[in-house]
Order: C-alpha cells, then sequence, then structure tokens
C-alpha cells in the first residue's frame, strides 16, 4: 500500500492531542457542575441523568472519524494496472565541455560552473521533455541517454568536474556527433521533428572536423543553441599541482597560457545550422530564450510507453469516517427512564 499524499499523514499527530483535549474539557465539565451544584454529592444527581460509557463511546467514534478522514485526504493507493499512453514531446540533448580551459574564472564561478548551472535551469524548464546528456574533452561520451527522469539529469550535472573525461583537448566535432547519434536513428519518413542540441562550452576546437557535422546537423533537422561560456578577455587555466597548490597552466616557453571565448566558432556553427547562439550571462536570460525556442517546437510522436496507475482506495477511509460520524450523532448519551 501507498499514499498519493504522505505529508498529510502528519495530521494523525492531531488525533491525541484532540482525544487528550476532550478528556481536559470533560473533567473541566465535571467541575463546573460540581461548583454550580454546590458540592460533588448534589451533583451525582445530575450526572446520573447521562452514560459515562455512552459518552466515551461518542467520544472515541469522533476520534476514528478524524482519524480516517485524514487517511482518506493521504488518498492511499494499493493494487496496480497498466495503461498504454502514446507519448508526445521533445528531445532536447544537453552537450557541455568538460575540457581543461572550462576550469578559467573570467566568469563566476569558472566556465564549467557556470555551464552546469545554466543547464540545470534549462532542464527545469523543459517540463515532461525527454533529456540526455553528452560531456566531451579531447573525446565525447553519452553521460546519460534520453529519459524522463530529469532530476537524475541535473545529478549529474553537478557532479561534472573538468578531470572527469580522462583525454584532454577540445573534439568539438566528436561532441556534435555523439549528440547526434543519442538523438537515436531518424524515422524512414523524413527528418524527425522536435529535436534540439544545446551546446555549452567556450568554443575552443583542437580537431578540427566540425563542418561537416554542421552540415550534418542540419540535415538531420536538429535545431542546434550553442551557449558560449567565459568572456573575450580572457583568463589563465588553473591547473593542480600535486601538492593540492593551485597553479597556472604553461606552454613550452614557460608562458602562462590564456584561454578566451571564441564566439566566431560557435556564431558561424550556428548560422551554418539554422540555430542560433548565446553568450551566458549571470542572469541566465539566453536560458529562456532557448526554453521558449524548444517549446514552440512542434512535438513529434515518441512512441507508446506503458505506465503503472495505481487504484484509489480512499473511499474505504471515507466510509468509514462518515459511518463514524453518523454513529456519533445517532447515539444519545442520556439514560432512559424506567416507568
Amino acid at each position: 500500500m501507498r499514499f498519493a499524499s504522505p505529508g498529510l499523514l502528519w495530521l494523525l499527530l492531531l488525533v491525541p492531542v484532540l482525544g487528550a483535549g476532550m478528556f481536559l474539557a470533560a473533567r473541566r465539565r465535571r467541575r463546573l457542575l460540581e461548583r454550580f451544584a454546590a458540592g460533588a454529592g448534589h451533583a451525582s444527581r445530575f450526572l446520573g441523568e447521562v452514560s459515562p460509557h455512552v459518552r466515551i463511546a461518542k467520544a472515541l467514534l469522533l476520534l476514528l472519524a478524524v482519524a480516517a478522514g485524514v487517511l482518506a485526504a493521504a488518498r492511499p493507493q494499493w493494487g496496480t494496472r497498466l495503461e498504454t499512453v502514446n507519448r508526445k514531446g521533445l528531445d532536447v540533448v544537453l552537450a557541455v565541455d568538460t575540457s581543461q580551459s572550462m576550469a578559467a574564472r573570467d566568469v563566476a564561478p569558472d566556465r564549467l560552473g557556470q555551464a552546469r548551472h545554466a543547464a540545470a535551469s534549462l532542464v527545469d524548464r523543459l517540463g515532461g521533455d525527454r533529456v540526455a546528456l553528452v560531456t566531451f574533452a579531447g573525446q565525447a561520451s553519452l553521460a546519460c541517454p534520453l529519459t524522463l527522469d530529469q532530476e537524475a539529469v541535473k545529478i549529474l550535472l553537478d557532479a561534472l568536474d573538468v578531470e572527469i573525461v580522462p583525454v584532454a583537448g577540445t573534439a568539438l566535432a566528436d561532441a556534435l556527433r555523439v549528440g547526434t547519434q543519442a538523438f537515436g536513428p531518424s524515422p524512414s519518413g523524413g527528418a524527425m521533428r522536435g529535436r534540439a542540441l544545446v551546446l555549452f562550452t567556450d568554443g575552443e576546437d583542437h580537431e578540427g572536423g566540425v563542418e561537416e557535422m554542421a552540415k550534418s546537423l542540419r540535415t538531420s533537422g536538429i535545431a542546434l543553441y550553442a551557449v558560449g561560456c567565459g568572456t573575450q578577455r580572457g583568463a589563465p587555466i588553473p591547473v593542480s599541482s600535486g601538492e593540492g597548490a593551485s597553479e597556472y597552466k604553461k606552454d613550452a616557453e614557460n608562458r602562462i597560457v590564456t584561454t578566451r571565448l571564441d564566439e566566431s566558432l560557435l556564431e558561424k556553427l550556428a548560422l551554418e545550422t539554422g540555430g542560433s547562439y548565446f553568450r551566458a550571462t549571470p542572469a541566465e536570460m539566453e536560458v529562456e530564450e532557448i526554453a521558449k525556442s524548444v517549446s514552440g517546437m512542434e512535438a513529434s510522436e515518441a512512441g507508446t510507453v506503458l505506465k503503472t496507475l495505481y487504484e484509489e482506495r480512499y473511499q474505504v477511509p471515507l466510509a468509514v469516517a462518515l459511518a463514524a460520524l453518523v454513529g456519533e450523532m445517532l447515539i444519545a448519551d442520556r439514560k432512559r427512564r424506567r416507568r
């Protein structure tokens, strides 16, 4: 058995409180009656008019009604059935750059932190759409396939780090390839509708081949949204030394390497794929724009899924509560006099 609203079960704690209140009210009523009758001896004449056992039974019925009413409000459920549901929705793949340059702190807290937060904010705005996660540095990998469990995607986003991909570098084309594969095969009738690839990166690319992948995205009907993380002023790349101290990456001539946001590549990529480019901002207005654009896409038929539905059984405790209330009202606490 389960409850659809288990939080309401905390109201059951009020039942003993209500019982204690009824007990104290009965004692106070007895003391007031004794004061009115000028002593306990005279009060017994009035107390003999009612049955104390019946009053206790009426109080217990009232408490039972309250407890059963709370259980009914919590909606107990037991027994399941399977129902076939035709799902329509959008498929969104998030590709997050985890290369060393994303550790630069020209934005707060750093580029990767900004990308993680923006991606999580976008997931919150997607509603019931399926989401996948791709991470890439020197190579790309599918961290999470398309799923409706958006909380799981957010947990994976929170765990991203610049050292999560062991191969150094930035393979932007490989990220686009793995992101395209994450959608699955296109139907034979043409390009699938309702597919978007959102790229969070600083635009650095060390492998090439981006132009060919851009053509593939456009052919597949995948809308590309590129989000640039960082600034054109740039910043050095922090690296961890063996003693845990922070240093900066240096080139062969022992000069500190500065990484800068390459907006030209991202703008060109968005233009060739018919998508849009945005620079990441602290207010995350770009996330709002992407969410609006994605929500305006035509949803595609994503097949049928089996949904488990639980049978509602709130009628049982509700019937008990009503019966207890009716019983409490019908039972008279006055003693019947013998003729």
